[in-house]
Parts: C-alpha cells; structure tokens; sequence
C-alpha cells in the first residue's frame, strides 16, 4: 500500500530522531540500517517525503536561529543525525535542492555565528561539518563555514583565548568575537596535562555532554586533524586550494610547535603521529598545486585577419536576392523558403477543395431536402383531402338522424 509505505518513511525519520537521543546512544549500525531502509521507502512517495524533511530543518534553522540570540546551543543530537541521514538520502551534490540546501545553510550559520562554550557544543559542531564534507564530497563546493569552524579548534587547542593577536596570526579563520574566542579557552591543553592516549569523540557527548579532560581535548584535536585531512583531499581540485589551506598549514605548523613536548608532559604518540602525517601530506598537497599553477599571460599567436563580411547595405537590394556569403547556407535558405512556399500552396489548394467539397455535400444536402419536403407535401394533402371527405359524410349523417328524428 503506497500510503502506508510513505506514512512508514516518515515514522522512521522520527524514529531515528528519537534513537539519536537515547542515552546511552544507539549503536552505529543500527542508525544505517534505519537509513537504509528510509532511503528505499523515500521512493514510494518523494513529494510527501520531502516536504516532511524540509519542515524538520526549518524547525532546525528556527532553532539556530534562537541559540544565535539567546547565546545558547537549541541544536539536538538528533538534529545532527537528521542532518547526516538527509545528506545521504538525498542527492547533495544539486546546486539547488528543496531540503539539502537549506539544511546546508542553516548548519553553515551554526558553526559560524554559533558560541561553543561546551563540550557537547564542539562535539556537535564536529559531527555537523562532517556533515558538510559529506555532502560536498562530490559536488567539491566550498563551505567556508565550515573550514573556519576547525581552524578554530585547532587554534583554541594552542592559543590563548585572552589575546587577540595570538589568534590573529593563524590567518585561517574569519574573525571570531572577543565572546566566541574566550568561549572556547576549555580547549586549551596545557602544559601541565598528562595524557596517554586521546579519547574518540563519543556520541553520548552530544546527548549529554562530557567533561574538558586532557583525553578529551586530545579527541577533540585528533577529529579536527582527520576533518581538515577529508577537507584537504575534497578541496585539492580546486584552483583556489592554496588560498584556502595555506593558512592552515601554518596552524598545523603553530599547533605542533606548541603541543607538550616534554618528557613528563607529551602529547600522545598517536596525535603526534597524526599531526606529522597530515602536516607532510598537506605540504605535498601545495605543493602540487603550487607547481600545477601556471600564472596569466599574453597570447603569442600571429595577427589573425579580420572577417570579412558582405555589405551592410545594397544599392539594388532585392528581396527575392540571398546576400549571405556562406554558400550552404545560402542554399538551405533558398530551400527553406520554397519548402514554405509550396506548404501555403499546398494548404491554399486543401483549403479550396475543402470549400467544394463542402458546397457539394450542401447542394446534395438541399436537393434531398427539397424531395423529402414535396414527398411530405404530397402527402398531406392527400390525408387532408380524406379528412374533409370523411367530415362531410359526418355532417350528412347528423342530418339524417335529425331529419328522422
């Protein structure tokens, strides 16, 4: 039943809303399969469907929108597992489309008017330009909102929220307000830290929140490398590339000069190794592009002759005259005209036999009228004759009954 098909779609959609709130959080799996299966009942009935989705992400932009005033996060998780489930049900590579660009939008507002003052605020804001990359995976259209948001990050893991020109020199990154950039000084790792290992973002972070310990903030700066590596290798095509990750390779090159270094107080092995690999890969990258830039100049070509065309105006220009220099087509003109010439004729001569025929069919018509009415004629007067006979004869009998009478 199609209807109930297309109902289901939609009870899954919010299904899934609901699972992504759970705590402790649905499993992975579970969620692709959901999706899964939403991707296939989306078919039954796309215009419901999408129309469905779409007013889920105007109530997710409504909600931006109120967190960007009140300086409050109003997103949810489920509206990050919404989003990834939208980008990968729908096609996100169309330059315009009814639910993804708009979602698109109102994520990119998120990260880049949003006051991430939590834990659970980066986490979200880490799955949602995931998001982005996901859904800019083919397409290759620059989101900027999104490689500002993890230029932030990585400058909060090593610069100092209280000074501005600290954050000025990374270059990466639209300039953040004094209450975005202070906002994000938990991120900071210290010195001090110990840490052996760095803790995966969780998804419980975004259900609840976490605590800004020394694995964590570690987690949070192993996801931001692994995003700008996606980013790097998403955006390598484009001409602009050493433009955008210039910048960021001198953020790397700041981040891993000011990450622990001592014995005691060393960021784990696995962050540096990272680092170190995605430093040298980006550097490789621009590179690349460096070399595949070629800078503008003149054309060196020899003087090309100027058209020459026939005259603007004709001193014996006759209509029946083709001037076109282009013999060919010259001729298919000549055609064409007589092609349409002899259609009107044509036409003209169906239009004339139409008019005969049709006064033949009516003086046939007429001529049958004319027999039929002098038949009925006839007729009538032949009936009306028996009638006045058959009259008399009553009006003689009524007098023989009264004469005897």
């Amino acid at each position: 039943n199609k209807a109930k098909l297309a109902a289901l779609a939609v009870i899954l959609v919010d299904h899934v809303g609901v699972l992504a709130e759970q705590s402790p959080p649905v499993a992975k799996p579970v969620l692709d399969e959901l999706a899964r299966h939403v991707g296939e009942l989306a078919a039954v009935d796309p215009e419901q469907f999408g129309e469905h989705c779409r007013q889920l992400v105007v109530g997710m932009q409504r909600r931006v929108q109120a967190g960007v005033r009140q300086q409050t996060c109003q997103l949810r998780a489920a509206d990050a597992a919404l989003a990834r489930l939208f980008v990968g049900v729908f096609s996100a590579s169309d330059r315009f489309h009814a639910v993804v660009t708009p979602l698109l939008l109102a994520i990119g507002q998120f990260l880049g008017q949003h006051v991430f003052a939590s834990l659970r605020d980066v986490a979200l804001g880490l799955a949602l330009a995931a998001t982005v990359h996901e859904a800019q995976r083919l397409a290759r259209r620059l989101q900027p909102e999104a490689l500002s948001f993890v230029g932030a990050v990585l400058a909060a893991a090593v610069c100092d929220a209280d000074d501005a020109g600290d954050w000025a020199e990374t270059g990466c990154v639209f300039p953040l307000s004094r209450r975005q950039r202070e906002a994000t000084g938990f991120l900071r790792i210290g010195i001090s830290e110990k840490c052996a290992e760095a803790q995966a973002v969780p998804w419980a972070w975004l259900v609840g929140g976490g605590r800004a310990t020394a694995p964590a903030k570690y987690g949070v700066l192993r996801a931001s490398l692994a995003l700008v590596q996606r980013f790097a290798d998403c955006y390598a095509p484009l001409p602009a590339f050493i433009e955008l990750f210039a910048p960021l390779a001198r953020l790397l090159d700041k981040v891993g000069a000011r990450l622990p270094q001592f014995k005691l107080q060393q960021a784990p092995d696995a962050v540096r190794a990272q680092l170190d690999g995605l430093r040298a890969r980006l550097g490789e990258q621009l590179a690349e592009a460096r070399a595949a830039r070629r800078p503008l100049k003149l054309q060196h070509h020899r003087p090309m002759a100027l058209v020459t065309v026939a005259p603007k105006f004709e001193s014996s220009y006759n209509l029946e005259t083709h001037y076109d220099p282009d013999r060919d087509r010259n001729e298919l003109t000549k055609l064409r005209r007589q092609v349409a010439k002899e259609r009107r004729g044509a036409v003209r001569e169906l239009r004339r036999d139409a008019q005969f025929l049709a006064g033949e069919r009516l003086r046939e018509q007429r001529a049958k009228d004319s027999a039929y009415a002098s038949k009925m004629k006839k007729a009538w007067s032949v009936l009306e004759s028996d009638q006045s006979e058959m009259k008399k004869l009553d009006r003689q009998r009524i007098k023989e009954r009264k004469a005897k009478v």
